[in-house]
Protein backbone atom coordinates (compact mmCIF):
# COMPACT_ATOMS: atom_id res chain seq x y z
CA UNK A 1 0.00 0.00 0.00
CA UNK A 2 3.06 2.61 1.18
CA UNK A 3 4.41 2.19 -2.65
CA UNK A 4 0.50 2.94 -4.01
CA UNK A 5 0.74 5.77 -2.09
CA UNK A 6 3.96 6.79 -2.91
CA UNK A 7 2.92 6.62 -6.44
CA UNK A 8 -0.27 8.37 -5.97
CA UNK A 9 1.83 11.53 -4.29
CA UNK A 10 4.57 11.92 -7.21
CA UNK A 11 1.39 11.93 -10.02
CA UNK A 12 2.47 15.46 -11.83
CA UNK A 13 -0.96 16.52 -11.27
CA UNK A 14 -0.76 17.04 -7.49
CA UNK A 15 2.03 19.04 -7.46
CA UNK A 16 0.73 22.61 -6.84
CA UNK A 17 -1.31 20.90 -3.78
CA UNK A 18 2.55 19.10 -2.80
CA UNK A 19 3.92 22.14 -2.10
CA UNK A 20 0.98 23.96 0.26
CA UNK A 21 2.17 21.96 3.46
CA UNK A 22 5.50 23.63 2.98
CA UNK A 23 4.54 27.10 2.56
CA UNK A 24 1.82 26.58 5.51
CA UNK A 25 5.48 25.43 7.83
CA UNK A 26 7.19 29.07 6.83
CA UNK A 27 3.26 30.71 7.92
CA UNK A 28 3.54 29.33 11.23
CA UNK A 29 7.18 30.57 11.70
CA UNK A 30 5.60 33.85 10.75
CA UNK A 31 3.03 33.76 13.46
CA UNK A 32 5.68 32.47 15.01
CA UNK A 33 3.64 29.32 16.55
CA UNK A 34 6.10 26.26 17.87
CA UNK A 35 5.20 22.92 16.99
CA UNK A 36 6.42 19.47 15.87
CA UNK A 37 6.87 20.52 12.20
CA UNK A 38 8.14 17.18 11.30
CA UNK A 39 4.46 16.34 12.45
CA UNK A 40 2.85 18.99 10.71
CA UNK A 41 4.21 18.32 7.54
CA UNK A 42 3.32 14.85 7.38
CA UNK A 43 -0.50 15.27 8.38
CA UNK A 44 -0.61 18.42 6.02
CA UNK A 45 0.65 16.08 3.00
CA UNK A 46 -2.07 13.10 3.81
CA UNK A 47 -4.93 16.16 3.83
CA UNK A 48 -3.85 18.07 1.23
CA UNK A 49 -3.56 14.60 -1.53
CA UNK A 50 -6.24 13.84 -0.46
CA UNK A 51 -8.35 17.28 -1.17
CA UNK A 52 -6.30 17.25 -4.89
CA UNK A 53 -7.43 13.15 -5.25
CA UNK A 54 -11.07 13.34 -4.33
CA UNK A 55 -11.29 16.75 -6.43
CA UNK A 56 -10.37 14.66 -9.47
CA UNK A 57 -13.14 12.15 -8.24
CA UNK A 58 -15.93 14.96 -7.90
CA UNK A 59 -14.62 16.58 -11.25
CA UNK A 60 -14.82 13.69 -13.02
CA UNK A 61 -18.69 13.84 -13.09
CA UNK A 62 -19.27 11.77 -9.80
CA UNK A 63 -20.23 14.46 -7.07
CA UNK A 64 -22.05 11.69 -5.25
CA UNK A 65 -18.45 9.99 -4.65
CA UNK A 66 -18.02 12.72 -1.83
CA UNK A 67 -21.04 11.47 0.29
CA UNK A 68 -19.14 7.97 0.05
CA UNK A 69 -15.80 9.29 1.16
CA UNK A 70 -17.28 10.93 4.31
CA UNK A 71 -18.43 7.54 4.90
CA UNK A 72 -15.24 6.16 4.73
CA UNK A 73 -13.98 8.83 7.01
CA UNK A 74 -16.92 8.46 9.87
CA UNK A 75 -16.07 4.73 9.94
CA UNK A 76 -12.84 4.31 12.53
CA UNK A 77 -12.13 0.32 11.43
CA UNK A 78 -9.92 0.54 8.10
CA UNK A 79 -11.92 -0.23 4.79
CA UNK A 80 -8.80 -1.95 3.23
CA UNK A 81 -6.36 -4.69 3.75
CA UNK A 82 -3.28 -5.49 1.67
CA UNK A 83 -5.35 -8.40 0.48
CA UNK A 84 -6.85 -5.77 -1.78
CA UNK A 85 -6.05 -3.01 -3.85
CA UNK A 86 -7.89 0.24 -2.94
CA UNK A 87 -9.09 3.05 -5.63
CA UNK A 88 -6.93 6.04 -5.07
CA UNK A 89 -9.40 7.89 -3.36
CA UNK A 90 -10.33 5.05 -0.99
CA UNK A 91 -6.32 4.53 -0.14
CA UNK A 92 -5.41 8.74 0.43
CA UNK A 93 -9.03 8.75 2.93
CA UNK A 94 -7.46 5.87 4.80
CA UNK A 95 -3.95 7.44 5.41
CA UNK A 96 -5.82 10.39 6.08
CA UNK A 97 -7.67 8.82 8.65
CA UNK A 98 -4.40 7.98 10.48
CA UNK A 99 -3.97 11.60 11.11
CA UNK A 100 -7.65 12.17 12.82
CA UNK A 101 -7.07 11.79 16.22
CA UNK A 102 -10.19 10.55 18.45
CA UNK A 103 -10.13 14.33 19.96
CA UNK A 104 -10.72 16.23 16.68
CA UNK A 105 -12.57 13.21 14.74
CA UNK A 106 -16.40 15.14 15.23
CA UNK A 107 -15.39 18.14 14.52
CA UNK A 108 -13.29 17.73 11.26
CA UNK A 109 -15.80 15.38 10.05
CA UNK A 110 -18.22 17.78 10.88
CA UNK A 111 -16.13 20.64 8.94
CA UNK A 112 -15.40 18.52 5.99
CA UNK A 113 -19.32 17.42 5.25
CA UNK A 114 -19.69 21.29 5.38
CA UNK A 115 -17.11 21.53 2.92
CA UNK A 116 -18.79 18.42 0.53
CA UNK A 117 -22.10 20.48 0.58
CA UNK A 118 -20.28 23.96 -0.17
CA UNK A 119 -19.22 21.86 -3.51
CA UNK A 120 -22.27 20.87 -4.03
CA UNK A 121 -23.77 24.08 -4.12
CA UNK A 122 -21.03 25.93 -5.80
CA UNK A 123 -21.67 23.03 -9.17
CA UNK A 124 -25.53 23.94 -8.82
CA UNK A 125 -24.70 28.27 -8.65
CA UNK A 126 -26.74 29.81 -11.28
CA UNK A 127 -24.79 32.85 -11.31
CA UNK A 128 -21.36 34.29 -10.76
CA UNK A 129 -22.32 35.96 -7.87
CA UNK A 130 -23.33 32.99 -6.52
CA UNK A 131 -20.53 31.21 -7.29
CA UNK A 132 -17.58 33.22 -5.83
CA UNK A 133 -19.47 32.75 -2.70
CA UNK A 134 -19.28 29.09 -2.58
CA UNK A 135 -15.81 29.37 -3.77
CA UNK A 136 -15.25 32.01 -1.09
CA UNK A 137 -16.81 29.04 2.06
CA UNK A 138 -14.93 26.08 -0.25
CA UNK A 139 -11.32 28.16 0.41
CA UNK A 140 -12.22 29.17 3.91
CA UNK A 141 -12.95 25.27 5.20
CA UNK A 142 -10.37 23.39 3.48
CA UNK A 143 -7.50 25.79 5.52
CA UNK A 144 -9.75 25.46 8.61
CA UNK A 145 -9.64 21.80 8.13
CA UNK A 146 -6.01 22.07 7.82
CA UNK A 147 -5.91 24.48 11.06
CA UNK A 148 -7.97 21.95 12.91
CA UNK A 149 -5.96 19.03 11.71
CA UNK A 150 -2.67 20.30 12.99
CA UNK A 151 -3.87 22.28 16.19
CA UNK A 152 -3.20 19.15 18.86
CA UNK A 153 0.22 19.39 17.08
CA UNK A 154 1.09 23.06 18.09
CA UNK A 155 1.90 24.46 21.58
CA UNK A 156 -0.57 26.84 21.88
CA UNK A 157 -4.27 27.58 19.83
CA UNK A 158 -4.29 30.30 17.81
CA UNK A 159 -7.17 31.62 16.16
CA UNK A 160 -5.46 34.22 14.56
CA UNK A 161 -3.77 31.67 12.87
CA UNK A 162 -6.59 30.08 11.41
CA UNK A 163 -8.55 33.26 10.52
CA UNK A 164 -5.71 33.90 8.43
CA UNK A 165 -5.38 30.68 6.88
CA UNK A 166 -9.50 30.93 5.81
CA UNK A 167 -8.64 34.45 4.37
CA UNK A 168 -6.05 32.66 2.55
CA UNK A 169 -7.34 29.93 1.15
CA UNK A 170 -10.38 32.00 0.31
CA UNK A 171 -7.88 34.17 -1.98
CA UNK A 172 -6.34 30.95 -3.03
CA UNK A 173 -9.69 29.72 -4.65
CA UNK A 174 -10.64 32.36 -6.30
CA UNK A 175 -7.08 32.81 -7.76
CA UNK A 176 -7.79 28.89 -9.00
CA UNK A 177 -11.47 29.77 -10.36
CA UNK A 178 -9.79 32.48 -12.79
CA UNK A 179 -7.22 30.10 -14.30
CA UNK A 180 -10.08 27.57 -14.34
CA UNK A 181 -13.00 28.66 -15.42
CA UNK A 182 -13.18 28.48 -19.03
CA UNK A 183 -12.02 24.47 -18.55
CA UNK A 184 -14.91 24.05 -16.22
CA UNK A 185 -17.29 25.64 -18.66
CA UNK A 186 -16.55 23.58 -21.27
CA UNK A 187 -15.97 20.41 -18.64
CA UNK A 188 -20.10 21.00 -17.91
CA UNK A 189 -18.60 21.74 -13.90
CA UNK A 190 -20.70 25.31 -14.40
CA UNK A 191 -24.63 25.69 -13.88
CA UNK A 192 -24.61 29.27 -16.03
CA UNK A 193 -23.02 30.32 -18.84
CA UNK A 194 -20.15 32.59 -17.86
CA UNK A 195 -20.06 35.78 -20.15
CA UNK A 196 -16.93 38.45 -19.91
CA UNK A 197 -18.71 40.31 -17.23
CA UNK A 198 -18.63 37.19 -14.94
CA UNK A 199 -15.18 36.73 -15.47
CA UNK A 200 -14.01 40.26 -15.05
CA UNK A 201 -16.19 40.54 -11.37
CA UNK A 202 -14.35 37.26 -10.42
CA UNK A 203 -10.75 38.50 -11.62
CA UNK A 204 -12.16 41.80 -9.82
CA UNK A 205 -13.19 39.74 -6.55
CA UNK A 206 -10.05 37.74 -6.51
CA UNK A 207 -7.80 41.06 -6.66
CA UNK A 208 -9.89 42.53 -4.60
CA UNK A 209 -9.53 40.24 -1.34
CA UNK A 210 -5.76 38.79 -2.68
CA UNK A 211 -4.57 42.46 -1.57
CA UNK A 212 -6.87 42.89 1.28
CA UNK A 213 -4.75 39.98 2.64
CA UNK A 214 -1.58 41.19 1.72
CA UNK A 215 -2.06 44.90 3.24
CA UNK A 216 -2.24 42.85 6.75
CA UNK A 217 0.71 40.80 5.51
CA UNK A 218 3.07 42.50 3.21
CA UNK A 219 6.25 40.48 4.41
CA UNK A 220 4.36 37.21 2.68
CA UNK A 221 4.31 38.95 -0.63
CA UNK A 222 7.05 36.07 -1.90
CA UNK A 223 4.94 33.31 -0.46
CA UNK A 224 1.60 34.47 -2.20
CA UNK A 225 3.72 34.85 -5.22
CA UNK A 226 4.79 31.32 -5.53
CA UNK A 227 1.45 30.10 -4.43
CA UNK A 228 0.02 32.11 -7.54
CA UNK A 229 3.10 30.81 -9.64
CA UNK A 230 2.49 26.90 -8.58
CA UNK A 231 -1.16 27.69 -9.67
CA UNK A 232 0.14 29.20 -13.44
CA UNK A 233 2.58 26.46 -13.51
CA UNK A 234 -0.20 23.81 -13.12
CA UNK A 235 -2.64 25.45 -15.81
CA UNK A 236 0.38 25.43 -18.51
CA UNK A 237 1.39 21.75 -17.69
CA UNK A 238 -2.38 20.88 -17.81
CA UNK A 239 -3.16 22.72 -21.48
CA UNK A 240 0.55 21.11 -22.69
CA UNK A 241 -0.64 17.59 -21.25
CA UNK A 242 2.49 16.94 -20.65
CA UNK A 243 2.97 15.03 -17.24
CA UNK A 244 6.65 15.85 -16.50
CA UNK A 245 7.80 14.09 -13.32
CA UNK A 246 7.56 15.91 -10.34
CA UNK A 247 7.90 14.43 -7.07
CA UNK A 248 5.67 15.57 -4.10
CA UNK A 249 8.30 17.42 -2.60
CA UNK A 250 7.96 15.82 0.50
CA UNK A 251 11.56 16.03 1.50
CA UNK A 252 11.86 19.59 0.28
CA UNK A 253 9.48 20.70 2.52
CA UNK A 254 10.37 18.49 4.99
CA UNK A 255 13.75 20.54 4.73
CA UNK A 256 12.04 23.44 5.34
CA UNK A 257 10.27 22.97 8.54
CA UNK A 258 13.18 21.30 10.02
CA UNK A 259 15.44 23.94 9.28
CA UNK A 260 12.61 26.27 11.01
CA UNK A 261 11.89 24.11 13.64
Amino acid sequence: MERLYQAISRDWRYRHYARIPGRLCRCLDYFKVASNRRAVQERLSSYYLFICVVDDVLDSNKLEAGREILEQLKRRTPFFNEETTPSQAKLVTGVLKCHISLEIHAVVLAKLEELYEAVVRERKSKTMQAYIEQRNTIGGLTAEVSYLLIRPLLKTERKDLCRFLQDVGAVGCLIDSVLDLRADDRLGLLSFKPTLEDHLRLSSQMLHDGFKVLRKHPRLLRLFLEAIGDNLLDLFSRRGACPVPCPLEATRNRYVCERAA
